[in-house]
């Protein structure tokens, strides 16, 4: 297997795990007035806002935590350079990423027409997040498996 497969599962994991223990630990914390209060707003910035701090955090830390246990396990250096393939496989799991997470947006705006409280919206936004972010580790698993 090679460092960039090993690298897109890696990322794929860490996206699931921080994403999901992030939602657990926020679900408790979700306020119970009513659907369009001012509280359930705030509840839902701090939310995006946070989730997005962790998961910049948490991608840094795991990054620096792969690379030195790839470089231990395999006594090899990670690659310095990006030749033309890793560069295609990059692209293409950028654009499946932008795809899903534009269909989500859609999707969140939608719900806004045909009148479904806001926070419905916020979730669909926050979901369409995390499977943006799976679409692009997966596409990236996928082209360096099977070519591009």
């Amino acid at each position: 297997m090679t460092y960039q497969e090993k690298k897109s599962i890696v990322s794929l994991i860490s996206v699931i795990l921080i994403f999901g223990s992030y939602c657990l630990y926020m679900y408790p914390r979700y306020p119970e007035g009513g659907l369009e209060s001012t509280e359930t707003f705030r509840y839902w910035g701090s939310f995006v806002l946070i989730l997005i701090l962790v998961s910049i955090i948490a991608h840094i830390i795991i990054s620096i935590i792969f690379s030195i246990f790839f470089r231990i396990t395999t006594r090899e250096k990670e690659p310095t350079f990006a030749d033309e393939l890793d560069k295609l496989i990059d692209l293409k799991a950028t654009r499946n990423s932008f795809y899903a997470f534009i269909v989500g947006f859609l999707l969140a705006m939608g719900s806004l027409v045909i009148d479904q409280p806001t926070q419905v919206m916020f979730i669909i936004l926050t979901a369409a997040g995390f499977i943006s972010e799976v679409t692009g580790s997966v596409t990236k698993l996928y082209h360096y498996r099977k070519g591009v």
